[in-house]
């Protein structure tokens, strides 16, 4: 009997694992007093995922609902926004609503479609409320897919009132298509240029790479080598794997320098890129010249500094090697002299005796 309820319980637990609602979850939530569940629109494309997947219509509007709900008896303010896919630097999608950080090729992205009816909400004493997010598309058809996300997020004052000094939050991604098509078989990568620059206060040789495509770019292998202009000798050579791009983005490819002086001269970056779908090859010519290295070098702020009596100390024990050398040489030479005179005499010497000896053995025989 007891074998018959334990298989019945894990029954129940593996059937709520599927039945349960989609929910972002996120660690500290109790401490943050809020939760985030998604509720499924009837546009979703893949009811599979725990995002908004969603299919649209040119100038048809259409809500998504988000429920909020309250963790703890106090009261909770809450900022509601929109943000847009970008590529981060370590080559993952992230989310932003830095316009600087979108790439040229982004056209009316996912914010310029949402609308948040109420972008500020309180929810207190274990409440529930329901966020409605209007979402338009332009009138004029769009290839591809619009990645973006809903972030539901602690203002500023709720953040000093709780202690959180983070920017955690709550994130629910929204993905649009017309289509339903696949989206996360991007084909097309570019590189738009290359140069040595300053970034996070290091010296690094920086490739800008693009996704053109209103599609993902996925499980990207890279091999970049930097070689002298001419030549095929690698200055400098890096190798990454997995990396994505969000649709029409771009992102800068990092070749740290680490603390090595930077060279000038002119140089080519070679990058040989692959996923499951294609592969690449693309090249740029870049120059560093005489006073951008300078400049590089002195302003890193990773770099070797060396103290004036460290200095001094390896002047003061280089002149001291080399005049207790000089002084051993001397020595030899000076010991060296004396041998010889001294193997001259007890030649000289050893000459004297056998003629001795063959005069007294000639005197002998007479």
């Amino acid at each position: 009997m007891k074998k018959i309820n334990a298989i019945y319980a894990l029954l129940i637990c593996f059937c709520s694992l599927f039945f349960e609602e989609n929910r972002v979850f996120a660690a500290g939530d109790d401490n943050l007093g809020y939760t985030v569940t998604l509720v499924q629109s009837n546009n979703q494309i893949d009811p599979t995922k725990s995002y908004f997947y969603v299919k649209t219509t040119p100038g048809e509007t259409q809500t998504l609902e988000v429920r909020i709900k309250s963790t703890k008896k106090e009261e909770v303010h809450l900022k509601i926004y929109g943000t847009n896919a970008i590529t981060g630097d370590a080559g993952t999608i992230e989310y932003s609503a830095d316009k600087t950080l979108y790439d040229q090729t982004l056209r009316e992205p996912v914010t310029s479609m949402i609308k948040i009816t109420t972008p500020d909400v309180t929810v207190s004493n274990y409440e529930e409320k329901t966020v409605k997010i209007q979402v338009t598309p332009p009138k004029e058809k769009y290839d591809g897919v619009k990645m973006g996300a809903i972030v539901f997020a602690l203002d500023q004052e709720e953040k000093a009132k709780s202690g959180v000094s983070t920017e955690f939050s709550y994130r629910v991604g929204l993905i649009t298509s017309e289509s339903g098509d696949e989206f996360n078989n991007a084909q097309k990568l570019d590189l738009k240029s290359a140069k040595a620059s300053i970034k996070r206060g290091k010296k690094m040789v920086l490739g800008h790479l693009q996704n053109p495509e209103p599609k993902v770019l996925e499980n990207l292998s890279i091999v970049a080598t930097m070689t002298k202009k001419g030549t095929d000798e690698v200055v400098k050579r890096k190798s990454v794997e997995n990396y994505s791009m969000a649709p029409n983005s771009s992102f800068d490819f990092e070749m740290d320098w680490g603390i090595a002086a930077m060279p000038s001269g002119t140089y080519t970056l070679k990058l040989d890129a692959s996923n499951d779908y294609q592969e690449w090859q693309l090249s740029k010519e870049f120059t560093i010249t005489n006073q951008q290295a300078k400049k590089m070098n002195e302003e890193s702020a990773f770099k070797i500094i060396t103290p004036n009596w460290i200095k001094g100390a390896a002047i003061f024990l280089i002149v001291g090697t080399v005049l207790v050398m000089l002084a051993m040489v001397f020595r030899r030479t000076k010991w060296e002299k004396q041998w010889k005179k001294v193997r001259i005499a007890k030649r000289k010497k050893q000459g004297n005796q056998k003629k001795k000896r063959k005069k007294i053995n000639r005197k002998a025989g007479e």
